[in-house]
């Protein structure tokens, strides 16, 4: 394993890369997931891990080795599905043909329009699919990693909050809807002890689980964490505070 520095932003940040090949390009097709290894820097591995704490879900392939992202966003997030895109298939992780809009049906008849990426397969992934995902009842199901706090880092929470935040009142909040409330308890102590945010689960109305309130006492804080990677478009989400 190797480590150098990379300019971004005008910042200089740490990057690392993992098991790298000289000879082995990983935007091709023709690899296979065992080939296609890396490199993975800290800054994939963040939105990775940001946005599979929301929208995005990881798939460890059934006729394969390896684990590939599946990222999906409405219609109303176009902007940031494409930068987004643009990130990851500028850097050989997935196609450079751009998403195109599809429409999903979902229960009751509702009618969703959505984006939908696909990664490649990287059996290098997999140690982030085996973080996030359980077998329970005859299926795999995605649960709050019990080691996030390590993993969360600014631009990991920035991901997650431009996919699931939003403002409310003089605070934000972040949706945690789909995982329990133990787990967005645990994820309200994570963000104390990494960054001293104040944070609390909020109902999210009747049958609807949890979200995560971050406390107006806190938005300062939060937003000097986050605002540095946020698209300039989605500050909006951050309120009085934007």
């Amino acid at each position: 394993m190797t480590e150098c520095l990379k300019w971004d932003n005008n910042k200089i940040c740490s990057v690392i890369f993992l098991n790298i090949k000289d000879n082995v390009n990983i935007s091709s097709k023709r690899l296979t997931s065992k080939e296609r290894i890396g490199p993975h820097n800290i800054d994939i591995i963040s939105m990775i891990i940001g946005s599979t704490l929301s929208y995005s879900h990881l798939e460890k392939r059934k006729n394969g080795i390896g684990t590939r992202v599946i990222f999906e966003q409405s219609n109303r997030n176009v902007e940031y599905l494409m930068w987004f895109h643009a990130y990851f298939s500028s850097r050989g992780y997935c196609s450079s043909i751009k998403p195109k809009l599809k429409i999903k049906i979902k229960q009751e008849g509702k009618v969703y329009y959505q984006y939908r990426i696909s990664s490649y397969t990287f059996s290098s992934l997999n140690w982030i699919y085996e973080m996030f995902y359980k077998f329970v009842d005859g299926k795999y199901k995605k649960f709050v990693p019990l080691n996030i706090e390590e993993y969360l880092t600014p631009l990991a929470l920035a991901i997650w909050f431009m996919e699931d935040g939003f403002s409310k009142g003089k605070g934000a909040s972040i949706a945690t809807n789909c995982f329990t409330l133990e787990e967005v308890n645990f994820l309200c102590k994570v963000l104390k002890s990494k960054y001293n945010i104040i944070a609390t689960s909020n109902k999210s109305g009747k049958n609807k689980g949890h979200i995560i309130y971050i406390h107006s006492n806190s938005m300062k804080l939060f937003t000097s964490i986050v605002k540095p990677y946020l698209l300039p478009s989605l500050y909006y989400k951050l309120g009085f505070y934007k």
